[in-house]
């Protein structure tokens, strides 16, 4: 096999996290309306960026040999090219789960009071009585709403 082949053959699990990558920052700017933090939809960006990098670096690597022979580069400075890829990419990674981390955390904390919360009835409207103030709330199939004692109805 050429070692193109390999590359491509190498490839194929990043182009696929690429695609997991872009899913992700589609669902996470849609869900910014549901919560979802700036931080998720920031690891994702971080994420494809570093990722497509990776995708092009791989690429690129395959010509190292021809840098020792055209340029005259000993193995130590090629080696210190890879390390200089390297070590930005895996940081880049490293910031981009640590990202993930921040927004998981972040989304577990309970709403600030001024946000009601679906555990909680939202307070009436100014000029609207509040749900529970004697009626019950009809339903699909549920009991029909009971008039109050002395409201000049008669109680069957």
């Amino acid at each position: 096999m050429t070692p193109l082949t390999l590359a491509s053959i190498g490839v194929l699990p990043r182009l696929l996290q690429l695609v997991v990558g872009l899913l992700g920052l589609v669902f996470s700017i849609k869900g910014r309306a549901r919560g979802v933090s700036g931080l998720m939809v920031g690891a994702f960006v971080v994420m494809l960026v570093t990722t497509a990098a990776g995708v092009v670096w791989q690429f690129v690597s395959l010509n190292a040999a021809s840098w020792s022979a055209s340029s005259h580069l000993t193995a130590d400075e090629i080696q210190l090219i890879f390390l200089g890829v390297g070590l930005p990419l895996d940081a880049a990674a490293v910031l981009s789960w640590l990202l993930v981390a921040l927004a998981v955390v972040r989304s577990g904390r309970r709403p600030s009071p001024g946000f009601a919360s679906p555990a909680y009835p939202a307070p009436a409207q100014a000029g609207y009585p509040s749900p529970a103030s004697g009626y019950s709330q009809p339903g699909p199939g549920g009991p029909a709403p009971q008039p109050r004692p002395g409201s000049g109805m008669p109680n069957s």
